[in-house]
């Protein structure tokens, strides 16, 4: 009796470890649309990066992650509305390495000069100079003036920069071999 009763024990110990784990299921339903699921791709890809980021738990891996997304959009569907959107969002974002290191700089300049040959007429285009003159003319160790005098340039021929931006700009070309202190208030 206690054998049978052993074996019932160990056959009932066995049906339940042989169950099958639960297979996670995902939530991203495939539209057929290429471009609006790789689109949702790079939304998703933002979302998962800024929660990370608010949590502290943002990794080079993540910004990676995001920024191919955005690449990947761009280069599938380049004449797309949002293509500028996608350049623009790899310029402005932070790329997971410190301000002013070389790869920071590289990385948001060649998307950012890309933006700017590609889409001369983006709404984006003013920002996006606007962002790699900060990006060059906070660097110390990284700096490059003469990208800082093309892109104080380019600033200067915008039809968007008002006459007190011009002369702003006019007074720092005469002074862009240093660096601004953001620090000062």
């Amino acid at each position: 009796m206690k054998k049978i009763l052993l074996i019932l024990l160990l056959l009932q110990f066995y049906s339940c470890s042989d169950e099958k784990t639960p297979v996670k299921t995902n939530k991203k339903v495939k539209t057929g649309n290429v471009k609006i699921d790789l689109w949702t791709d790079v939304k998703t890809a933002e979302d998962s990066l800024y929660s990370k980021k608010s949590a502290n738990k943002a990794k080079n891996i993540h910004y990676m992650n995001y920024f191919s997304r955005l690449t990947e959009f761009y280069t599938q569907f380049p004449s797309d509305p949002k293509a500028d959107s996608c350049l623009f969002a790899i310029c402005a974002t932070e790329t997971g390495f410190p301000i002013g290191h070389s790869k920071h700089i590289a990385l948001q300049e060649q998307y950012g000069d890309t933006l700017l040959l590609k889409y001369p007429k983006s709404k984006f285009r003013t920002m996006t100079i606007q962002n790699l003159i900060y990006l060059h003319d906070q660097a110390i160790k990284n700096r490059n003036t003469k990208k800082l005098d093309y892109y104080y340039n380019l600033l200067l021929n915008d039809s968007l920069t008002s006459k007190e931006e011009k002369e702003e700009i006019k007074i720092r070309l005469k002074t862009i071999d240093k660096p601004i202190d953001f620090t000062k208030k």
